[in-house]
């Protein structure tokens, strides 16, 4: 794969193999970025794509560039709803792992503590 979509691909490798939360939050800027992120690029690209299609004039120039606007004002909507999603995935933090549960002591005879001699263990006495 080549071009735009090879690049996209990278991105989510690295996505996928991001060693923490803010590290992946980067990369998900790249793509939210409102100014300078691949889905405004993209918006640009489709409204773009509608002026050249109202060039022609065909009436299926005149529909094409109205699904082009459309796509345009979708991804921007789509990239409105997630504009904060960068910063939330920042600031998700790995939990710590769970304690180990507690050692319970289990005793044999092998590894029981002597008990104190009693009075009826004492020889010689006698009650």
């Amino acid at each position: 794969m080549s071009g735009h979509g090879g690049h996209l691909l990278a991105l989510t490798d690295r996505l996928n193999g991001a060693e923490s939360h803010a590290v992946a939050a980067e990369l998900v800027n790249q793509i939210l970025d409102p100014v300078d992120g691949i889905l405004e690029r993209l918006a640009n690209f489709f409204e773009a794509a509608g002026e050249r299609a109202k060039d022609s004039d065909a009436d299926d120039g005149f529909d094409l560039a109205q699904d082009f606007e459309e796509a345009a004002v979708d991804i921007r909507r789509l990239n409105e709803d997630l504009h904060l999603a960068a910063d939330r995935m920042r600031a998700i933090t790995t939990p710590p792992p769970e304690p180990a549960p507690p050692v319970r002591a289990t005793y044999s005879a092998n590894t029981a503590l002597p008990m104190p001699p009693t009075p009826a263990d004492t020889p010689g006495r006698h009650r």
